[in-house]
């Protein structure tokens, strides 16, 4: 949905969080074998990690931010990528005061609780030495799998199968969508802005705090009220 605005909201939103410039030195790859609606982009963001954790909060279309540590077309091709992963890269978040969990996701397949399960047991060569924790970890790793699916949703089908393995940075806050939907508004016109639209432009329009929005064909107000939420002072013409 909306592939075409995925990397223009990113640069924007680095713009805003990592400064001047910024949105221009966000830097764009596609792993081997997708093509560019895959849902799998590899990315260098300008700034710390900071930086990218709110751009991943902020963003609509963005489910998570991860830091790669591998990837393979196999487990075994993926356990070698893991293993010459930097070890100061890794270790600091594998310590024995610092608790985890691992999750298992996909795209294109469904994978089982007993897959997910025997798909977790795989990575004893990581040296986790911290505790498990199900609810509230302090810092969570993802498998994400990709499998070498038909079309999908529209999509073109992806060449090969690839898995990859990384710790979330940042994870997407959505609840703007339910909140601001057009059915729980109390008026709207017929050519009212769709919600996500809507925030999606108040994202590419840098609205934050201290910054003037105005909309000179205001209409029922949709791009107002997205901006309005991140901040901004809002000002139509009468």
């Amino acid at each position: 949905r909306l592939l075409d605005y995925r990397r223009p909201e990113v640069q924007s939103l680095a713009e805003l969080f990592g400064g001047p410039g910024a949105g221009a030195a966000v830097e764009w790859r596609m792993p081997e074998n997708h093509h560019e609606d895959s849902p799998f982009h590899l990315v260098r963001l300008p700034g710390d990690e900071r930086v990218a954790a709110q751009i991943a909060n902020r963003s609509l279309l963005v489910k998570g931010i991860y830091e790669l540590w591998g990837q393979g077309a196999t487990y075994d091709e993926l356990e070698k990528a893991i293993r010459v992963y930097p070890d100061e890269r890794k270790l600091p978040y594998l310590t024995p005061e610092s608790s985890f969990k691992i999750i298992v996701d996909s795209f294109g397949k469904a994978v089982s609780f007993e897959e997910q399960n025997a798909i977790i047991k795989r990575f004893t060569y990581i040296p986790f030495e911290g505790r498990v924790n199900l609810k509230k970890p302090d810092h969570k790793f993802f498998v994400l799998e990709t499998d070498d699916y038909g079309p999908q949703n529209g999509l073109p089908p992806v060449a090969q199968k690839t898995v990859f393995f990384g710790r979330l940075v940042g994870a997407a806050d959505r609840h703007v969508v339910p909140t601001y939907e057009l059915k729980s508004r109390k008026y709207i016109g017929p050519t009212a802005m769709d919600c996500e639209m809507a925030f999606l432009m108040a994202n590419q329009g840098l609205a934050q705090p201290g910054k003037l929005v105005y909309d000179p064909f205001v209409g029922t107000g949709s791009i107002l009220v997205a901006a309005a939420h991140f901040g901004a002072m809002t000002m139509i013409l009468i």
